[in-house]
């Protein structure tokens, strides 16, 4: 693996920092504040439901 495989990104969001680090393909989001990584995860599962709902035409 090169060292272009692997990119850390670490941004600070006021009451949480978000560290994103992609390892080939491979994309983790690392949030220090547990509870602003439920709200995100919660909010991402739900667009993209409702994105493969309307994809699948229902």
């Amino acid at each position: 693996m090169s060292s272009s495989d692997v990119e850390a990104s670490e941004y600070d969001l006021g009451t949480t920092s978000v560290r994103l680090i992609r390892v080939g393909n491979i994309v983790q989001i690392l949030f220090s504040n547990k509870l602003e990584a439920k709200f995100f995860y919660d909010e991402t599962a739900t667009r993209f439901k409702r994105a493969e709902r309307e994809f699948r035409g229902g």
